[in-house]
């Protein structure tokens, strides 16, 4: 299985280009993990060093989407705190895949001819079975806890955040300054693997290019 990645386009304004790169601040990548921004996950300093190059006014991070999984049930809980008993053998899947369910409950191999940025499940089971996305550690996402799967295609989106910033500068992996100036906001819904974030004249992050 071939994993896909998400791609952040940043274009800096080239007055901001300038006053960003004579504070010697660099450029900053999170991505929201359990609701949170806590780690720096990608960082391009002001000037280029061994092993970690230097921002530009039109930049890019790509990030590797993780694996995840999927499987069903037929029961869900009852009160609050019961653990869903899952019905099938979970399969490892990745964006943009298509993985069956036969009619007899079981997964079968995974195929790229999914929708990007989503999980498709072809179901074929009857009963209309609940589906499960977990993440790459057996971890639930999202469960489907209203009418179920019909026969046919059901599609799972999960939903991705980053954030970017403009700072002094930090290490990739630790914990992020609590005195953050502005941050811009990058989400992923399944509607595309590439989005443009731009720094504008007035220094305000904004989810579009920048003027031509």
């Amino acid at each position: 299985m071939t994993k896909s990645a998400e791609t952040i386009n940043v274009q800096i304004d080239p007055g901001q280009f300038a006053a960003q790169k004579k504070n010697n601040y660099s450029l900053f990548l999170a991505k929201k993990v359990n609701g949170v921004y806590t780690v720096i996950w990608q960082s391009k300093g002001a000037k280029a060093t061994s092993g970690n190059p230097s921002y530009g006014p039109n930049d890019s991070f790509t990030v590797t989407t993780p694996s995840y999984e999927v499987n069903y049930t037929n029961t869900l809980p009852s009160k609050k705190g019961v653990k869903i008993r899952a019905s099938g053998d979970p399969v490892t899947v990745n964006l943009g895949e298509t993985v069956s369910l036969s009619d007899i409950g079981v997964f079968g191999k995974p195929t790229g001819s999914g929708a990007a940025g989503s999980i498709t499940i072809d179901n074929q089971l009857q009963a209309n079975p609940h589906e499960i996305l977990n993440d790459s550690d057996g971890n639930p996402i999202f469960v489907n806890t209203q009418s179920g799967m019909d026969i046919g295609t059901a599609t799972l989106t999960p939903i991705d955040r980053y954030q970017i910033w403009f700072a002094n500068t930090q290490q990739t992996g630790t914990i992020i300054a609590a005195n953050l100036g502005k941050v811009g906001e990058v989400v992923f819904d399944g509607k595309s693997q590439v989005e443009t974030i731009s720094y504008d004249a007035s220094g305000n992050w904004v989810n579009a290019p920048l003027p031509s």
